[in-house]
């Protein structure tokens, strides 16, 4: 199965796009933060550190320390932005 920046990048890509298709008056840096700040925490979730057996915290293998939300996303977007008509 596909797994880490594999997978990361063209779901966070794709959440991007779809802020920017409804929302083109958003900023890059509008759509970063806005991504950022919509991430989901999971703090209490272990997994296999990437390479290694070891357990750690999920949230120890990312900036974040959760996964996208897409729905948090375009809720937030709605405050920031106009969407189109």
């Amino acid at each position: 199965p596909e797994s880490g920046t594999s997978m990361a990048a063209p779901v966070v890509s794709g959440v991007a796009a779809l802020l920017l298709s409804y929302f083109p008056s958003l900023t890059p840096a509008q759509v970063r933060d806005i991504i950022v700040e919509t991430v989901r925490p999971l703090p209490d979730l272990e997994v296999n550190q990437p390479g290694g057996e070891r357990a750690v915290p999920f949230g120890s293998l990312s900036r974040t320390g959760g996964v996208i939300d897409a729905y948090a996303a375009v809720r937030r977007a709605l405050e920031v932005a106009k969407p189109l008509p």
